[in-house]
Order: C-alpha cells, then sequence, then structure tokens
C-alpha cells in the first residue's frame, strides 16, 4: 500500500481530539502511470431525467397548486426533452444493433446513414432489422409524429401567424375581443397538459418496447464503466 494511503487510513481512524493547527500537505511524488478510463456515458438516461424533473414539477404545479408562475416555459422544457429522450432512445437502440451485426468500417458508415434519419424512419428500420410489428395508427408510436412535430416547432422556431388574418363576425364587444385574446399560435394549441403526460408514457412505452424487440437487457443501457490508475515507476525530478 502506498505512503498516501497509509496517510489517509491512519486519519480517518486517528480519534477525535481537540483542533490542531493544520500540517503542510505532504509533498506527492510525481510517477508514470497507465490511466485508464472505460467508462460509457448514455445521454439518453439525462435527458429521459430531464424529462422525468420537469413532468413531477408539473404535476405537483397542476395537482396540488403549489405554484403558477413559469407553468408554460416548464411544459416547453418536458416537452423538448420528451423528444429528446426518445431520439435517443432510438439512436442507442439502433447503434447496438449496428454494432452487432457490422464490424468497422461497416459499422461506421451504417450509423452514419442511420443517424441521418429522423426518430419515425429510425424506429422502421429497428422494426426491419428485429422482425418487429409496429401500428403507427395506435399509441404509442402514433404520438411520435405529433411530438416530433412540436419538438421541430420549438427547435427551429419561426413566425406563426393566424390561418385567417381578417374576418367578419357578429358579437358583442366583449364577444368580439375574446376572438382575439383567444388566439394560440399552432405550438401552444398542442402543448397541452393532456398531450404531454400522454406523450411521456408513450415514450417509455416505445423505449420497452424497442428494448425488447432488439433483446437488450435494462443494465445494457446503464452509464458506468471502470477507471483507474496503474502504477509503472516514480519518476525523479531535478
Amino acid at each position: 500500500m502506498s505512503e498516501d494511503a497509509d496517510d489517509f487510513i491512519d486519519c480517518m481512524l486517528a480519534p477525535a481530539g481537540p483542533t490542531e493547527p493544520k500540517a503542510e500537505p505532504r509533498r506527492q511524488r510525481r510517477m508514470r502511470a497507465i490511466v485508464s478510463n472505460h467508462h460509457v456515458d448514455y445521454a439518453h438516461n439525462d435527458v429521459a431525467n430531464a424529462a422525468w424533473f420537469f413532468k413531477e414539477r408539473l404535476t405537483k404545479a397542476f395537482q396540488d397548486k403549489e405554484r403558477s408562475d413559469g407553468i408554460f416555459v416548464d411544459m416547453m422544457a418536458m416537452a423538448t426533452m420528451t423528444a429528446f429522450a426518445l431520439e435517443g432512445y432510438v439512436n442507442f437502440v439502433g447503434m447496438t444493433l449496428i454494432e452487432r451485426g457490422h464490424e468497422g468500417d461497416n459499422a461506421k458508415g451504417s450509423w452514419l446513414r442511420f443517424e441521418k434519419k429522423s426518430p419515425r424512419d429510425k424506429i422502421k428500420v429497428i422494426r426491419r432489422l428485429t422482425g418487429a410489428t409496429i401500428d403507427w395508427n395506435k399509441r404509442p408510436y402514433r404520438t411520435v409524429r405529433d411530438l416530433m412535430g412540436l419538438r421541430n416547432m420549438l427547435a427551429h422556431p419561426k413566425a406563426h401567424r393566424p390561418e385567417q388574418r381578417e374576418f367578419e363576425a357578429v358579437g358583442t364587444e366583449d364577444e368580439l375581443k375574446k376572438m382575439l385574446r383567444d388566439y394560440r399560435p399552432e405550438y401552444e394549441r398542442q402543448l397541452t397538459w393532456d398531450f404531454l403526460t400522454m406523450a411521456y408514457e408513450d415514450v417509455e412505452v416505445i423505449w420497452n418496447e424497442l428494448l425488447g424487440f432488439a433483446k437488450i437487457e435494462a443494465h445494457e443501457t446503464w452509464s458506468g464503466g471502470m477507471q483507474g490508475l496503474e502504477f509503472l515507476e516514480h519518476v525523479d525530478e531535478d
């Protein structure tokens, strides 16, 4: 065991007592070592956690009436993170299948072609590779189109104008003013709590189904790995 480790253990086991002046830290010797980092980080876990965070935050806001400020901003964040989670899930499953069936440059080429596709088209590739059956007319897969459409409206913002810029209407002054107050751009009309909760649930169902189609175990989707130092020799300094 190294001297540094011995000092650390002695410090941890030392009985508590009066505070003494801190000693100058002992100078560590320089060494040559092999640094190993075999950690793998899967970003889909982080964005999925973000989607869950905003879902829980909004649930408290709507059900427990904890607050009323910033709700629409949180809804935009939840929609975006839910869509990103779907993209991350699909990319992970596609990457895993490609790596299983290809090696080296063939895998890289297949991945580049896969990566350029839309999430919907990526799911179609996964379906073809696994022989799975998917019904795009029913939940959860029916939700993909609407979710990604909303995601694209938020990710690539542009001007939204009313379909009818001018029209003739009959009503009281208050009724006519209400027509103007009730106007909502397309992304705002779609961004409802009911849609967000449905989209979140459907994305998680799709994730679990894709893992089943590809025969991927849950633990294989977790970030993790090994890190370490292998001491070679001390390096003398001038």
